[in-house]
Formats: C-alpha cells, structure tokens, sequence
C-alpha cells in the first residue's frame, strides 16, 4: 500500500476516528487503525466492543491494500509534522512495517496484517431517519450534559430519541436534571414510533457534525452516515424512564432573567460555596434577584444581585450551582436573540423549569431545587 495525503486532511481524519480507539485493551489489535487504500479511497477504522468509526478521504494513491497501523503512536506522529504539505505513507504487507516520508524526515513502525483485525459485523435491518446537521447538533449539544453517569442507571446514561413523524425527540436525565430538546421534520417526515437510547458516548461525537446525517436504528445498534464518516453505536438495551411524569404543568411563578447576567453571578458567588454541596440560594422579588452562598466551615460568603421580572414576591429557593450553570449555559443567541431566560417554580422543593424566554416548546430544561 502506498499513497500521499495532504496533512491536514490526514490530521483532521484521524481526530473523528481516534474516538473509538480504546485506551488499553485486552485486544492489542483494537488499538491500531485498520488502514484501507481503494485507488483514490483511503479509509481509516475504528472499533471496540461499544461504537464504530469508518472515515474515508481522498488521497493520491498509487498501490491499493490494507494494513493495521499503532493508532496513538501514527496520530502523534501526524500532529508532530505541522499543518501544511503532504506525506508519503508506504506499507509493506510482507513485513507490516509503515514508513512515512516527508521532505525532511523519515520514519518507520511496526503495524499489524488486516486479516486481523475483527470483522465488523453487518448492519441488520434498520429504521431510517434523516436530520439536519444544525438539528443534531443541538439536539446532542443540548443534552448530552445532562445524562447520568452512574453505571446503575443504565438507561439513563444515554440520550433518549423519539421519532414521531413530524418532529423529533431528544430527552437526558440522570434524576436530578432534565433536557429536551423538539425538531421538527424537514422536506422528509421522520419515522413513525421509532425510540432508542443511544450512548453519551456516541452522542459526543454528534456535536460537532458538518452536514446532515442518515440515522439507521436496528434493535441492537444505530449508525449514522455524516458525509464520507459512519458512526456505528451498540444501542442502550433498557426502557427509558417516563420522563413526561416529572415536568411540572402547575409552576405559577415566572422569573425572566438575563442569561449573562445570571450566568456571571452564579459563577461568581460560587467560589463561596461549600465544595461539597456546592449550594447557591435564590432570593427573589419583583424587580431583584439576589444570588447568595456560604461556606460555613471557611467562614467565606458572597452575594450579588442582578435585575430580573418575578410575577411574584419574597420567594427563596436552593440549587446545585453546577446543574444550574449548566442548564443556563445551553439557552443561547440562537434560542432567545435577547438571551432571556424563563425560569418557572411552584414551591421551593419541586422541579423547576428552565427555557429561552421566546420558546418554551424546542428546549426544555429541568433542575430539582436542593433544601438549604
């Protein structure tokens, strides 16, 4: 096998493969890129037990065949050789060593032959849906934050998707808060009752995809085409919780607040509270909302106090600052042009609502007070 590649094209291929490259494995194959030359088609992949990766780019290809190649050590190799010009890769199936030349350098490493690398095995029948690259952006960006990571919450570890025809829905939780975000369907309606739970894991890999993408859902797994890249994931296999049963329908208390604003107190009275229980408490009136935390063992305190609009008034309620920074953080520009946050609670020990001021359908998000 022998072919040159631009570098950055190189360096960008092999950052969305790595991920599915595991850090140690009982099977040292795992740890190496299985390497396939096509003619003009170099494809690099992926796989353990869990989730799949397969990219393939362009090159100028001269000897097709197919080679294992030491995954870490090629892209380290790769990221030290700058970010202009092209390299020389020959591998030689005899004797499975890789060189790679560029014009100043040469180097050599050991790789593995193909035949063994495990077979991938084939997908089975699927359902199929198409979503809009800025739709699963969001729903992955806007959710995965929220999954458990508790190993005895299985089905909480990944993001619920439901498909319903004309929208789409991604739900996280790990019981202490909640994100849903709705899209709605494009020029092509989405499945009808298709549900699958797919892994943080996978999920981060969406967050970032540069064009649309082809879902395919069978019983066991999900694979999604992004472009010339397939990210295949092993499914969740468990019932996801009722999430609808926690949202709230009853919160008669409004607060509309500035995301800025609110973000910047929080982050700052923070660094007072306790690093335990990490606990800020909301004092709110009509017109001013007071941000407050202490630490009583260091004897350390900070307030501040930021306009807001409270449909009531004297109203005081505790968080988890980290849970609440993080649901805020996810109400964006692109939500709300003027970043207002609508804020809605019944009693200081339910759930509270947190959405953009505009919309209150696309994103939701659910943050259980803490006592204080």
């Amino acid at each position: 096998m022998k072919f040159t590649v631009a570098l950055p094209d190189l360096q960008k291929a092999l950052q969305k493969v790595l991920p599915a490259v595991p850090t140690k494995s009982t099977m040292a194959v795992l740890e190496h890129f299985l390497v396939t030359l096509k003619g003009s088609e170099l494809t690099f992949t992926a796989s353990d037990p869990e989730l799949s990766i397969a990219l393939t780019i362009l090159v100028a290809g001269e000897v097709d065949g197919a080679l294992l190649i030491p995954a870490r050590q090629f892209n380290d190799l790769v990221k030290e050789l700058g970010s202009a010009g092209t390299v020389e890769i020959t591998a030689d199936e005899m004797t499975n060593l890789v060189d790679v030349r560029t014009p100043t350098g040469s180097y050599e490493m050991k790789g593995l032959s193909a035949n063994e690398y495990p077979s991938i095995p084939a997908f089975g029948e699927s359902t199929q849906a198409t979503i809009k690259r800025d739709d699963l952006a969001r729903m992955a960006n806007k959710t995965v934050f929220a999954v458990s990571t508790e190993e005895y919450r299985p089905s909480m570890t990944g993001v619920f998707f439901q498909f319903n025809g004309g929208t789409a829905t991604a739900v996280a939780t790990d019981g202490f808060r909640m994100s849903r975000v709705i899209v709605q369907a494009g020029a092509n309606p989405f499945p009808t009752n298709l549900e699958c739970i797919i892994p943080a894991r996978a999920v981060e890999l969406l967050r970032k995809v540069d064009t649309d993408a082809v879902m395919d859902v069978s019983t066991t797994h999900a694979r999604f085409t992004v472009g010339m890249q397939t990210i295949t994931t092993r499914l969740v296999d468990e019932k996801y919780p009722p999430y609808q049963n926690v949202i709230p329908a009853d919160n008669d208390k409004t607060l509309i607040v500035n995301q800025r604003e609110v973000l910047a107190a929080i982050k700052r009275v923070s660094l007072f509270a306790n690093a335990n229980t990490k606990h800020v408490r909301f004092s709110i009136d009509e017109r001013v909302l007071s941000v407050h935390s202490e630490d009583e063992d260091s004897g350390g305190k900070g307030t501040e106090t930021i306009p807001c609009e409270f449909s009531h008034n004297g109203f005081v309620v505790g968080f988890n600052y980290r849970f609440l920074e993080e649901a805020i953080k996810n109400i964006t520009a692109d939500d709300d042009p003027d970043l207002s946050v609508r804020v809605t609670f019944s009693t200081p020990v339910r759930a509270v609502l947190i959405t953009p001021a505009s919309d209150a359908e696309s994103l939701l998000m659910l943050v259980m007070p803490v006592k204080i």
